[in-house]
């Protein structure tokens, strides 16, 4: 407790010679100085303690405006923040445990003992009122705080959860306490993890990161979990003190935030951001493991005479179709993006050849190729594919991109409807 700097005190008396006897006894007492303020009234204390606060409230039970344990619960009722000691002419057990039951810290006779044991026990007080309200507003913190909070033993045994932990888990502290909550794990880690993890608690004293956990339903949520080692004053492990929170939300946001930075609004379809990172990593597999892949560049023939007379409306919808259509004629494996306008890429990450590459070409031409529905009617609508092969065609991003669409304007030149190999000067497949 630091009192270096002395207690203030509010002494409810209202015999005036019991107080100045009071403050004289104190004063000449050892130890931490005392601050008084005096008022003679219930009403005058309530005043005070509306607008000041004091470290501590000597309070006598008979007052002209209130008498007996009333007194006590309706400063107590107050401020309970403040520590009271109650300093009284009653002489009752009765009363004395009554006191200490509505909130005194303390139950001191008049007459009884001298300045310096008044001092010590209002000293006692403070500290034993400190510690309460500290001990309160963790407790309060504990109950309420909207994150999930476990404490443990130094053997990892579960003590006490909080009602968020229950919100979040499913798990009640009758499920969950006396226990090792190994049945939170999701199975999701390797042992590594939680060795590692141990590991770094023995070493720092804390642990903090994402982690996936598992609720009583069998949901498997990810979290983000902070462990901290709690130690005695000799520096000895007493428990730990786990803080976590589901982070499904924040997850489910950065993956809407990655989709929209990565995704064609219209279709839905790989934007060209995304097709430059998918079309890096092709190229760096097939490096590695010594096999084909390849890059369809694909242009729409007759689209803009559609955007042109029907609208941009019916234009956005074919766009759509073609998306569609696209998707469903090549494998899950395979990639399909939209770079803007009515220009499309389809990356094969995994082809045998020339022969199967324009298999699947020819496929897509065959897809556009088919009538819309009346509402979107783009009878005329064909496409010009021009297709990379790589390696034999090139292993850097920039030289497939220029090498397919060289092989796709080829195609338009040959009549489109069509679909060409580049061969260095776009030869026909």
């Amino acid at each position: 407790m630091d009192t270096h700097e002395g207690l203030s005190c509010l002494l409810v008396e209202d015999h005036a010679a019991d107080a100045h006897l009071i403050q004289y006894l104190l004063d000449e007492a050892d130890g931490t100085a005392l601050s008084f303020t005096h008022v003679s009234t219930l009403a005058e204390a309530l005043g005070l303690l509306a607008r000041e606060s004091y470290d501590v409230i000597l309070l006598d039970l008979s007052l002209p405006d209130s008498r007996g344990l009333g007194t006590l619960e309706t400063i107590h009722h107050a401020r309970a923040d403040i520590a009271i000691v109650v300093l009284t002419g009653l002489d009752t057990t009765e009363v004395a445990i009554g006191a200490v039951q509505r909130g005194a810290q303390d139950y001191l006779i008049k007459g009884r003992g001298d300045g310096q044991t008044v001092k010590r026990a209002i000293l006692y007080a403070v500290e034993r009122q400190r510690a309460n309200q500290r001990l309160l507003l963790a407790e309060a913190a504990f109950r309420n705080i909207d994150t999930g909070m476990m404490v443990t033993d130094a053997a990892g045994r579960a003590v006490r959860v909080n009602a968020a932990f229950t919100r979040v888990t499913g798990f009640t502290a009758d499920d969950i306490v006396g226990t090792r909550p190994n049945i939170l794990h999701a199975g999701v880690h390797e042992p590594r993890f939680y060795e590692d993890l141990w590991g770094q608690l023995r070493e720092t004293g804390a642990w903090e990161g994402e982690i996936w956990g598992r609720s009583k339903d069998g949901r498997i949520y990810p979290e983000w979990l902070r462990i901290n080692v709690v130690t005695d004053a000799a520096g000895g492990t007493a428990g730990y003190v786990a803080i976590f929170s589901d982070i499904t939300f924040r997850r489910r946001a950065e993956q809407d935030l990655l989709r929209q930075a990565t995704t064609d609004p219209l279709t839905g379809l790989a934007n060209r951001q995304l097709f430059n990172r998918l079309l890096t990593s092709t190229i760096e597999q097939a490096s590695r493991y010594q096999r084909e892949a390849a890059l369809l560049f694909i242009d729409l023939d007759g689209f803009k005479a559609i955007n042109d007379t029907r609208g941009h409306a019916v234009g956005d919808a074919v766009l759509r179709e073609i998306a569609v259509r696209l998707r469903r004629s090549v494998r899950i494996s395979d990639e399909v993006a939209r770079l803007g306008g009515d220009e499309f890429v389809v990356i094969l990450p995994e082809v045998t050849g020339r022969d199967s590459t324009a298999a699947v070409a020819e496929k897509l031409v065959h897809e556009i190729r088919k009538p819309f529905a009346a509402n979107i009617d783009g009878t005329h609508l064909t496409a010009s594919i021009g297709i990379a092969m790589i390696p034999d065609d090139g292993v850097s991003q920039d030289r497939l991109v220029e090498a397919a669409d060289a092989a796709m304007y080829d195609a338009k030149r040959s009549g489109k409807n069509t679909i060409r190999f580049f061969s260095g000067r776009a030869a026909a497949c």
